[in-house]
């Protein structure tokens, strides 16, 4: 599996970053991966945020940590475990983490890069424009990682 790193602040961005993205990919199905049940539940792309999501893209699923291990209480072993259950078989991943994890044993890079092939680690800030999303930086951010999705999945 191959995988792209989002690290952010708390409010950097990374989650609306994750669904700018998922609506570019233009998936034919978009699922919450409720991690707690151990299920998927249908979902939109606008529900995309701060939580976990499967997208389907070319036949392909891509697992989307919209929001940080941290925050969701779970690592991201864990996380491609319940996967694993579910028998989804990932091609890429697209994970969001803070910039400085202080919580006990979670350890996003490591842990992910034990398990997939980062691609990109990605450090967002938050863009301060009114219309942050017509920015070049948004932008060029945004069609990044994009691009780079397309060409391995």
């Amino acid at each position: 599996m191959k995988s792209i790193l989002i690290i952010g602040a708390a409010d950097a961005g990374k989650s609306t970053t994750a669904q700018e993205v998922c609506k570019k990919l233009k998936p034919t199905k978009v699922s919450k991966l409720d991690i707690s049940e151990e299920k998927l539940i249908n979902a939109e792309i606008e529900n995309i945020f701060n939580n976990t999501f499967i997208i389907e893209v070319n036949g392909k699923l891509i697992l989307i940590v919209a929001g940080a291990t941290t925050e969701q209480g779970f690592k991201i072993t864990f996380i491609i475990d319940v996967c694993i259950k579910l028998e989804l078989n990932i091609s890429f991943a697209l994970v969001s983490m803070r910039s400085s994890e202080r919580k006990e044993g979670f350890d996003t890079k490591n842990q992910l890069s034990s398990i997939s092939n980062i691609l990109l680690e990605e450090k967002i800030y938050k863009i301060n424009e009114e219309n942050f999303k017509n920015s070049k930086d948004w932008k060029n951010r945004i069609d990044k990682i994009v691009s780079l999705i397309k060409q391995n999945i």
